[in-house]
């Protein structure tokens, strides 16, 4: 029933969208979560100031300067999703208890019950893979970290970012405007556990059972529309190859990329496949749960406000690869500024990578644009 409901609501909304009220960047304009957001964070960002502790002189490194970066600073936009890297921030395994305490309450400021168990269980997965990877990749799930782009302010924008092996979520605050929440970025190595204490753990199980639902359900005029061709220059200029020629990754992504190719994605990655409205209602509810899946990983609050941003009229879905579990496969939801992407290619199609983005409204782009805007105005 809660679905049904959650499907009436996320459907309402999306045909809302589709008059000309619709905003054309989604923001979210609620000021009590930013209000707890901010608080969070200032008590996050207090609790390392002052004296140092005992580890940072042992180890001669500073929380508050390893937290606390600029708006400006370059790395705000540098996310990363893979293990061997050095993340901007304050990671896990250098907080003490009181300071891990904060994070999580800064998390669930902003996250719903789902998405907050969904991060909780990604991290948990590092444990399996310390165990069981031979990659020779660092694990951990002390190698999480949070940064703060700004001091958390009431007045002026700031930013944060949670990051860490296959979590990855950018939120950009502007007081009186609102805040963004993209890119956001999940993955799941195993996709599916095989064995052990957790064998049969699927975190992200929503996103591919209802994808793979969504492209079964299609007829075959349908699907001939909504499958593309495989992409073997992509994949073999990563150096991978998979079988249907699926992505090797995601293309709105920025691994084994030079900084001038990030943003490409915006002009390059056109919407292809199946438009909703060639969908029958069943297939077009499917879609809306797989969205929905997508938003809720968000507060209700923050939710709805994305799902009032869709227009309808110019979504569609594309799918690559295989039909069946465990084949490598990729799909994508894509309209004029929003874009999902999943991705399972990797571990013979048990290792999925999905990020949500925005293609104007990524890091707060055009909300700090307004607000810069309206400085001016009134100078």
């Amino acid at each position: 029933m809660m679905r049904l409901i959650s499907i009436l609501v996320l459907s309402l909304c999306a045909v809302t969208a589709s008059g000309k009220d619709a905003p054309a960047v989604p923001v979210v304009n609620d000021p009590a979560i930013v209000k707890a957001m901010t608080s969070a964070a200032r008590a996050l960002l207090e609790s390392v100031k002052g004296e140092p502790e005992f580890a940072e002189r042992l180890r001669n490194y500073s929380m508050e300067d390893k937290l606390l970066l600029t708006l400006n600073d370059g790395r705000r936009q540098q996310w990363v999703y893979w293990p061997p890297t050095e993340r901007s921030g304050l990671s896990i395994d250098l907080m003490l208890p009181k300071h891990r305490a904060l994070m999580h309450e800064l998390l669930w400021t902003l996250l719903s019950a789902k998405g907050y168990h969904k991060l909780v269980n990604i991290m948990q997965l590092e444990t399996f893979l310390q165990a069981t990877s031979n990659s020779g990749f660092p694990r951990g799930i002390e190698d999480y970290s949070v940064t703060l782009f700004g001091e958390p302010s009431d007045t002026v924008p700031w930013a944060w970012r949670f990051e860490g092996h296959h979590i990855s979520l950018s939120i950009t605050i502007v007081p009186g405007f609102g805040f963004t929440v993209t890119p956001s970025f999940l993955g799941t190595d195993p996709a599916e556990v095989p064995y052990g204490a957790m064998a049969g753990l699927r975190v992200l199980r929503v996103e591919e059972d209802t994808g793979r639902q969504l492209i079964n359900s299609l007829s075959e005029s349908q699907r001939r529309v909504a499958m593309l061709p495989g992409d073997p220059e992509f994949n073999a200029k990563a150096g991978f190859s998979y079988a249907y020629d699926t992505p090797w990754d995601l293309y709105a992504s920025n691994i084994l990329k030079d900084r001038s190719e990030w943003d490409t994605w915006k002009t390059q990655l056109k919407p292809d496949g199946i438009a909703f409205s060639a969908m029958n209602k069943e297939q077009q509810a499917t879609l809306l749960t797989l969205l929905d899946e997508v938003f809720s990983t968000y507060r209700p609050e923050v939710a709805a406000s994305y799902r009032s941003s869709l227009d309808l009229n110019v979504l569609k879905f594309a799918w690559i690869g295989g039909l069946k579990k465990n084949e490598p496969h990729y799909y994508r939801i894509q309209g004029s500024d929003f874009l999902f992407e999943y991705d399972d290619a990797q571990g013979n199609g048990n290792h999925i990578h999905e990020v949500w983005r925005s293609r104007s409204g990524d890091f707060g782009d055009d909300l700090l644009m307004r607000h810069r805007a309206a400085e001016h105005s009134q100078q």
